[in-house]
């Protein structure tokens, strides 16, 4: 595993999402599991939070469509079934408890330069998919009232997992959060 890709992936994503716009005003984008209370650690395998994890970020990429890229140096297309991305994704500790741990898995999509994205369409599409599941949706501040319009939106999951999708004209990004699990 490299240490540093998910450190980077949530600064990519993070610097991406303020320099166009696409971030809360309440400050930079929260991990989406921070509002929900410890309710105890995940009993499932690392193998299984990591495709649970990658099957989350797909299910969304694939419902909006379009090329994702990971958080890599250089960035890739995203790829849950790539053997070596799987091992590349960030495997560090959660907010709860030194002990334990959790997969994030970042990825975005750059608008073409001759189109932009529609940032409300595209959050009520996500915010519906996660309804539709079940997910109680959490909206982060009101839409950015610059060129950008930049929104997001997140799902606290059991056991400090979560889930957080941010629009903007310029730029979309995904984050998906494992739930935690005790330290290996």
């Amino acid at each position: 595993m490299n240490p540093t890709r998910g450190i980077r992936a949530t600064i990519t994503l993070t610097v991406a999402l303020t320099l166009t716009g696409c971030v809360y005003l309440g400050g930079p984008v929260p991990h989406p599991g921070v509002n929900t209370p410890f309710d105890g650690l995940s009993t499932k395998t690392k193998p299984q939070l990591l495709d649970e994890t990658l099957e989350k970020a797909q299910a969304v990429a694939q419902l909006i469509g379009g090329e994702w890229l990971d958080s890599g140096t250089p960035p890739v297309v995203f790829d849950p079934a790539n053997q070596e991305q799987r091992d590349a994704w960030d495997w560090g500790p959660c907010d709860n408890e030194a002990t334990t741990g959790q997969y994030d898995v970042a990825v975005w999509q750059d608008a073409d330069p001759s189109a932009r994205f529609d940032p409300d369409a595209l959050t009520e599409m996500v915010r519906s998919y996660w309804e539709g599941l079940g997910y109680t949706i959490r909206q982060i501040g009101p839409p950015a009232l610059d060129e950008t319009r930049g929104r997001s939106i997140n799902v606290d999951l059991p056991h400090g997992a979560g889930l957080h999708f941010a629009a903007s004209t310029k730029i979309l990004g995904i984050a998906v959060h494992s739930e935690c699990v005790t330290w290996e």
